[in-house]
C-alpha cells in the first residue's frame, strides 16, 4: 500500500493529494533499477582478462588479506587461490585473432575484426544516453462526481471524495471550513446605523441631509455673528497699544487760566478745572476722534501737580464717569474710581469704533471754598 511522505497515512492509488494532511503526492514511479544479477557481476570483469590476470588478482587479494597466521593456514589459502583462478578463467571471453580474418577479394579494403557474438547471459556494451524521467501516472478526474450517497463534494472543484477525507483528492482544498472563533468586527463597522426595512432608506437619507444643512446654517450664522468678535479678541490680546491724540477737546466750563486743552498737552503740571462760580460735580471734558479708534487703555493724572505739596493745594477728582460714543451703536458708560495720590492711574477698557470720550466729575477730594478741582492729564491708547 502506498503511503504519504508527509504524514505516513495510506493513500489510494491515483490520488493527487493526501486525504489526511492535504500534501501533494509525488508522481508514481513504476520504473525501478533491475536487481543485480550474476550477469551484471560478470559484466564488471574486463573482456580481455586472461587466466594470468585472474591469478595475479587473486594473489593480490591474498597478500592484502594475509596476516600473521598465513604460515599456519597455507593449505586453505592455496585451495582458495585455486578456486579464484578457476572462477577468473570461467569469466574470460576468448578473442578471435586478427589473422583469422576470412579471405577477401584482391583489392578489397581491409575490414575491422568481427567480434564474437556475446554469450546469452553476457550484456552488450552500449553508449550512455541522457537520463529520462519516468512517465507520470495521472488519474483523470473528469468522470468523478458526487454520485455515491456517502461522497463529500469539494466546494472548490466539485469532485466527489470518499467520506472521512479532510482534503480534496483532485485540488487539495479543505473539504470543510475549519471551525474557529468568529472574526472581530472592526469598530468603524459597529458605528454604522442599524439596518431598517427597505422602505425607510429614503426617509433616513433625507433626514441626514436636513441635519447636515441645519448644522451648516448654524456654523455660517456663528461665523458671521461671532467671527469678527473672535478676531478682535485675538488681536486685542496680541497687539501693543499706541498713544493717540484727539482731534478736538471741549469742556462744559473752564476756570480762568486752566483751559480744557491742558488735559492733552503732555504736561502734568498744567491742568483743566471747571469754572469756580458753579459746582464741580457734573462738569465734564470731552475728546473727539476722527477716524474712530478702538480704545484699549486710558491713563488719568489727577491733581494740579505730581509734587505732593502742590498736589494737595487744589481739589482732586475722586470719581469720574467715562462715557463713550461709537458710530454704529449707543453710548456706553463706566465708573472710574481714582486714588488720592499724584501720578498716573491706568484703566483698561476695550471698545471699538469710539468717536467721542467724555469724563464727568462725580465726586472730589479736598473740595473747599476757593479750591479748584484739577485734572492734569488724560492719555488715550488705541489698538494699531
Amino acid at each position: 500500500m502506498r503511503t504519504c511522505d508527509n504524514c505516513g497515512a495510506e493513500v489510494t492509488p491515483g490520488d493527487g493529494f493526501c486525504g489526511n494532511c492535504g500534501a501533494f503526492l509525488a508522481w508514481n514511479d513504476d520504473t525501478a533499477p533491475p536487481p543485480a544479477t550474476a550477469a551484471t557481476a560478470r559484466a564488471a570483469t574486463p573482456r580481455d582478462a586472461t587466466p594470468q590476470d585472474a591469478t595475479d588478482r587473486a594473489a593480490t587479494d591474498r597478500d592484502a588479506t594475509a596476516g600473521p597466521v598465513a604460515d599456519t593456514a597455507a593449505e586453505p589459502v592455496e585451495a582458495a587461490e585455486a578456486a579464484a583462478a578457476r572462477r577468473a578463467a570461467a569469466l574470460v571471453v576468448p578473442v578471435r585473432p586478427v589473422d583469422d580474418e576470412p579471405d577477401r577479394p584482391e583489392g578489397a579494403p581491409a575490414s575491422a575484426p568481427a567480434e564474437p557474438p556475446p554469450a546469452a547471459d553476457q550484456p552488450r556494451a552500449v553508449q550512455p544516453g541522457l537520463p529520462t524521467a519516468p512517465a507520470p501516472v495521472v488519474r483523470d478526474f473528469a468522470g468523478d462526481g458526487a454520485g455515491a450517497p456517502g461522497d463529500v463534494v469539494c466546494p472548490a472543484c466539485g469532485t466527489g471524495n470518499p467520506a472521512g477525507r479532510s482534503f480534496c483528492r483532485r485540488c487539495g482544498r479543505p473539504l470543510a471550513a475549519p471551525a474557529g472563533p468568529a472574526a472581530a468586527v472592526p469598530w468603524w463597522r459597529r458605528l454604522r446605523w442599524p439596518r431598517r426595512r427597505p422602505g425607510r432608506g429614503g426617509l433616513r437619507r433625507l433626514l441626514a441631509v436636513l441635519v447636515v444643512l441645519a448644522l451648516l446654517a448654524v456654523a455660517v450664522w456663528a461665523a458671521v455673528r461671532f467671527g469678527p468678535r473672535a478676531v478682535d479678541a485675538v488681536r486685542d490680546r496680541t497687539a501693543t497699544p499706541e498713544a493717540v491724540l484727539p482731534d478736538g477737546v471741549v469742556a462744559s466750563s473752564e476756570a480762568r487760566g486752566h483751559p480744557a486743552r491742558s488735559v492733552v498737552d503732555g504736561l502734568n503740571n498744567r491742568y483743566w478745572a471747571p469754572a469756580a462760580d458753579r459746582p464741580a460735580t457734573g462738569q465734564y471734558v470731552e475728546l473727539t476722534f476722527d477716524p474712530p479708534i478702538r480704545l484699549m487703555d486710558l491713563i488719568v493724572h489727577a491733581g494740579a501737580s505730581p509734587q505732593q505739596d502742590a498736589f494737595v493745594r487744589q481739589a482732586r477728582p475722586a470719581e469720574l464717569t467715562m462715557t463713550l460714543w461709537t458710530g454704529d451703536g449707543p453710548s456706553t458708560t463706566r465708573q472710574l474710581r481714582l486714588t488720592d495720590r499724584p501720578g498716573p492711574q491706568t484703566f483698561h477698557h476695550v471698545v471699538g469704533g469710539v468717536t467721542r470720550l467724555r469724563l464727568t466729575i462725580d465726586a472730589s477730594y479736598g473740595a473747599q471754598r476757593g479750591r479748584e478741582v484739577a485734572l492734569a492729564e488724560v492719555e488715550v491708547f488705541r489698538r494699531p
